[in-house]
């Protein structure tokens, strides 16, 4: 009988080391995918950063050019230039500054295609991990399922061995106390 605890221990054993060393691999992957979780959310903290500054950087510039304008016109009708000079610097003034928001309006836009492109990356990155882990762990319980499943046949034997040492310890008690004679 001893020998046979003697197995089932050695078996439980080194299922526990193998449990063990799975776990810390398993706690390896998992922190390696929170650091490359955090480096990827402090990308998209640094494209949002640049984004609001574009467009910090694209209103100061729309003021600028205001200003400019009006400064032109209030210069040319101060120095006697003709309306038709004014008007054209203002076209041209104008046709600068629709360039400059066609500029920063690609530039939210390419910005915004970036953040998505990181987003998706982050979300397909955590989709491969959990399916990794998944696997791992079914891959684990199958293998200890196949363990626990040897083990099952001798352990019924081992409890139907026990039951009829039982029952034959019951009966010498009967038999000594004088409740069943032979």
């Amino acid at each position: 009988m001893d020998g046979f605890m003697d197995r089932i221990a050695q078996k439980f054993g080194s299922a526990g080391e193998v449990i063990k060393a799975n776990s810390e691999a398993e706690a390896r992957t998992l922190k390696e995918s929170k650091e490359r979780i955090k480096a990827l959310e402090a990308s998209v903290e640094e494209m949002k950063r640049l984004s609001l500054k574009c467009a910090e950087i694209n209103e100061l510039t729309t003021q600028l050019a205001k200003g400019a304008i009006e400064r032109l016109e209030d210069a040319g009708s101060a120095s006697g230039v003709s309306t038709e000079e004014i008007s054209t610097l203002t076209e041209a003034m104008d046709g600068l500054k629709a360039q400059m928001e066609e500029s920063f309006k690609n530039q939210e836009e390419n910005v915004h295609k970036e953040n998505v492109r990181v987003y998706r990356n982050v979300q397909a990155s955590i989709v491969e991990e959990l399916k990794q882990q998944s696997e791992a762990i079914a891959a684990e319980h199958r293998r200890m399922e196949k363990k626990v499943r040897g083990t099952k046949p001798i352990a019924i034997i081992a409890l139907v061995f026990g039951g009829v040492s039982m029952v034959g310890i019951i009966a010498q008690l009967l038999i000594s106390l004088n409740i069943i004679s032979f």
